[in-house]
């Protein structure tokens, strides 16, 4: 781990030679020389890595080179902020004793190293058999490159719990018309959530209740979140009912959601909860009407079952069988193309490594993962079993340390990205793009050919999950949306993060006590933290988080952001989500060092000028949440000048004055800005753009968007909207994508002056958004023939015909098919063999459709069709009345009806 502290500090000098070569004058044969060293110490701890930890000397080592790195860092760190305080100051005094400063401090680290290196030698550091490195870290880049392909552990790797599942389906849909809870129960890594997913997403039990919801407790919870989670699923709250939840007291959400159960058969999924108050804390908002309703419960602890429900005995999970472990095992260690045919010897050593699991599936996937990046051939397999057998002894720590085993495999490039998901909550869905963009903030990240850093960083989650150290929990037709670390492992990532001084952890509890680590999570009141540690703060920390257990800060002051700014002005990551402010001090500035700033959820209506002063910021993320209301955020126009921008992340931006917009040619995210004069003066140049976002476009702006969407060819996601769906005076302009090879994501929200042809299109758009667009001509013609498309929202006016044609053989990859707000449709027809690929309807207030069409019954792939505000359909497929249209929809699984947005399904 030390390895990569060192890298990124290397590249910081090279980054500060290139950009203050003339001020270095004097000292800039001192700081070469440093990274000489260094460069001589990072090749030999690259060498080493993860292969010294059961050697005294060589960890002792490898701490000081540690300690030596970090604080060279911050010598070059204090340095660099002043040069730039000076600057923003406008002082030239100083120069002379800054760079003698800066000379004598590299004089004393350059001691230091000698001093470590003669020990290296000294010690016998030099001499230790450290081992060949794993396969895995010796792969080419075009191997890695291959890891782009999407690694999804598909139902089928489920092994050995097909029988329970088959119970616990007949448990939720049968029995008494009382409310009863279901529990399943298993020591971590067994199995629970993915058994309870099973169950949940089976056909008979999505179709026998008529709402679902499914909400993660784990050891730290926060029951007002939980709670309106829960609301949100269940009534699938829009955005403006999403912002009054929020405004609710905690007794008028309880009794809302309450009222709103009460009458419905409910099926509600608890996961991985801990201990009986959090039960007592959910139960009071849990009708116990005869209604048929269920809860499902997943929990380590018996007693927190038996304490749910006295009269209904827990499901308790078993251990894998030999054969089912072997069969998982090969699932996850034989790439799918390969048929599973091993040698005799090979299938021995195989079998002997999946013994060591003592039959804990998790323990068995990780394993299955490590052995998959290596070869299939008996000595290689004989390798990692006498890992097995050498390090690790029979006994209740096995399993941690076989899931041990897998990290110290990594390469030592994942190594300190797997340690950094210990930075979010247990059992938290992890936004992908956040993670990678923190990765890359941290430096986490190597520069590799022409692609770009998140590039790489997406192949190395893609790795990640590969291996079975991370779980893909959503994923789009190009990526991955979210993931999720399961507990065990997260504990691990934890446990040798704090080892490696890689982060900390503080509760409220312990604030007092000092952080030694780079990285500070802090679970409470950061108020308090900062206020107890603002005169006296780490020279080493680098990064804050906070989770605060009370959800929003409602008296985060001025003073707090002084002692934040001022005491922390080192840091290069501050992710403070939920932060209910309105304004940001001009003390922000101060952070020069700053690469990450999350403000994600917060009632900012401008930024200060000092914003600018951030040279090195990577990622503004000041998007609010849904629970707020949508408002305004000036932007100075000065922001021009963070030429380091990669992504902004705002509410609906608005660029005050002229502004050189092209100097941001590091720009990859822009969302979502107001359009303006910044278009036609330097839009065309930020070819680095992936997504944009500009909301509020004229007619004044189609002539330069035209211009300049154009040059931007690296566009994956683009959305153009005018300032309202009403607005019949503003035309967006009819866009050419014959360039966006890589543009998957369209969404054109305003009037169109006529639908692009067929050629116009991006050609592997998979997913397209037309909202108001006001077109007379049925658009089914031209875009069934889009050869990839996958979702199709036309929303709003989008249509203003009464006919929609849906013909043979279009829409082939069609998976999603949304029509809202069509009022004046009358007739939709699809023919046999449209639409082959579909698997999910929405219909949404067509208040003029009166019938199903025909072709519904040859749509053998759909699994879901929802009716929302569609009485005259609802009458015509009411099973009970046998329909005229059911017959086109009896072999859907899931039917659900609402007679209102706010109210809840009906399902068949």
């Amino acid at each position: 781990m030390a390895e990569s502290i060192i890298t990124f500090f290397i590249e910081k000098l090279s980054d500060l030679i290139t950009r203050e070569a003339n001020f270095l004058t004097g000292v800039d044969e001192q700081i070469d020389s440093l990274r000489n060293e260094l460069e001589w110490m990072r090749s030999f701890m690259k060498d080493a890595d993860g292969r010294c930890k059961d050697n005294e000397r060589a960890r002792l080592w490898v701490n000081q080179v540690r300690s030596i790195s970090y604080d060279a860092e911050n010598v070059i760190d204090e340095f660099i902020f002043k040069v730039e305080r000076q600057r923003q100051r406008e002082r030239g005094i100083g120069q002379l004793k800054l760079l003698h400063d800066l000379g004598n401090e590299i004089e004393k680290i350059k001691k230091r190293i000698e001093e470590v290196s003669a020990n290296k030698s000294k010690y016998g550091i030099e001499t230790l058999q450290f081992g060949e490195p794993s396969s895995s870290s010796q792969q080419s880049s075009s191997s890695r490159r291959q890891r782009r392909t999407p690694v999804v552990v598909e139902e089928v790797d489920v092994v050995g719990i097909e029988d329970e599942a088959e119970k616990l389906v007949r448990q939720l849909i049968q029995g008494e018309p009382q409310l009863s809870i279901v529990s399943i129960v298993g020591m971590g890594g067994l199995g629970k959530t993915t058994l309870a997913k099973k169950v949940y997403n089976c056909n008979d039990v999505s179709r026998h209740f008529e709402c679902h919801a499914w909400i993660y407790v784990s050891q730290e919870y926060n029951i007002r979140e939980l709670l309106e989670g829960l609301l949100d699923q269940v009534v699938e709250l829009n955005k403006k009912q999403q912002r009054e939840v929020a405004q609710m007291t905690d007794h008028k959400l309880q009794r809302e959601l309450f009222g709103y159960l009460k009458e419905r058969r409910y099926l509600v999924v608890v996961d991985d909860i801990w201990n009986e108050e959090a039960w007592d804390s959910l139960k009071a908002v849990l009708p116990e009407a005869t209604t048929g309703s269920r809860v499902m419960v997943t929990t380590r602890n018996k007693e927190v079952a038996l304490h749910a429900d006295m009269e209904s005995l827990p499901h308790e999970l078993r251990f894998l069988s030999e054969e089912e472990c072997w069969t998982l095992f090969c699932k996850k260690a034989l790439p799918k193309n390969v048929p599973p045919v091993l040698s005799p010897e090979l299938q021995k050593v195989g079998r002997d490594i999946v013994a060591k699991c003592g039959g804990l599936p998790l323990a068995v996937v990780v394993l299955g993962g490590l052995l998959s990046r290596e070869d299939r051939i008996p000595s290689e397999w004989a390798k990692v079993l006498k890992r097995i057998n050498g390090k690790f002894c029979e006994g209740h720590d096995q399993i941690t340390r076989i899931l041990a085993l897998s990290y110290d495999d990594l390469p030592y490039h994942l190594k300190s990205c797997f340690l950094y998901l210990g930075v979010f909550p247990e059992d938290h869905e992890i936004p992908a793009r956040k993670l990678i963009q923190l990765w890359v903030a941290e430096g986490l990240v190597q520069q590799r050919g022409n692609e770009t850093m998140e590039e790489v960083a997406e192949d190395y989650l893609e790795e990640l999950i590969g291996r079975s150290m991370v779980q893909s929990s959503r994923r789009s037709s190009v990526g991955i949306k979210t993931c999720r670390i399961h507990d065990m492992l997260r504990n691990l990532s934890i446990s040798e993060a704090m080892e490696d001084k890689f982060l900390d952890i503080r509760q409220i509890i312990d604030f007092e006590s000092p952080v030694r680590a780079h990285r500070l999570i802090v679970y409470g009141d950061l108020r308090k933290y900062i206020s107890l540690n603002h005169n006296c703060p780490t020279r080493y920390l680098r990064s804050i988080f906070c989770h605060n257990t009370q959800l929003y800060y409602e008296n985060f002051s001025r003073r707090h952001w002084r002692f934040l700014c001022g005491g922390f002005r080192l840091l290069r990551v501050l992710d403070l989500p939920q932060l209910e402010i309105t304004e940001l001090p001009h003390e922000i500035g101060e952070m020069i060092h700053l690469r990450f700033l999350g403000l994600r959820g917060n009632y900012l209506t401008s930024l200060p000028t000092t914003i600018c002063n951030l040279i090195n910021l990577q990622t503004l993320d000041i998007k609010p949440t849904y629970a707020l209301a949508p408002c305004m955020q000036d932007i100075p126009n000065a922001i021009s000048e963070m030429d380091q921008l990669r992504h902004l992340h705002m509410n609906w931006g608005r660029i005050l004055g002229p502004s050189r917009i092209e100097n941001l040619r590091n720009l990859q995210t822009l969302s979502e800005i107001e359009a303006g004069s910044w278009i036609e003066d330097g839009l065309a140049q930020l070819t680095n753009l992936r997504k944009l976002v500009i909301r509020g476009v004229f007619n004044s702006h189609r002539e330069a968007l035209l211009n300049s969407i154009v040059h931007l060819e690296n566009l994956q996601s683009l959305c153009l909207s005018t300032c309202t769906f009403n607005d019949d005076k503003n035309i967006l302009p009819t866009l050419i994508f014959s360039n966006h090879v890589h543009l998957y994501k369209l969404q054109l929200l305003g009037r169109l002056e006529k639908l692009p042809n067929l050629h116009e299109f991006p050609q592997n758009i998979t997913h397209l958004n037309l909202q108001g667009s006001c077109l007379m001509q049925d658009p089914m013609a031209t875009l069934e023939k889009l050869p990839h498309l996958r979702t199709l929202v036309l929303c709003y006016k989008m249509y203003r015909g009464k006919i929609l044609v849906c013909s043979t053989g279009g829409f082939r990859e069609l998976q999603e098919l949304e029509l809202i707000e069509l009022t004046e449709l009358e007739e939709w027809r699809v023919e046999e063999g449209a639409m082959s690929s579909i698997k999910r309807v929405k219909l949404f207030a067509c208040l003029c459709l009166k019938m199903l069409p025909e072709g519904f019954q040859y749509m053998t792939t759909l699994k879901e069709l929802e009716l929302i505000l569609m009485q005259a359909i609802k009458a015509r497929i009411l099973p009970e009345n046998v329909g005229e249209d059911w017959y086109k929809i009896q072999h859907v699984p899931l039917v659900v009806i609402k007679d209102s947005y706010s109210r809840g399904p009906r399902s068949y």
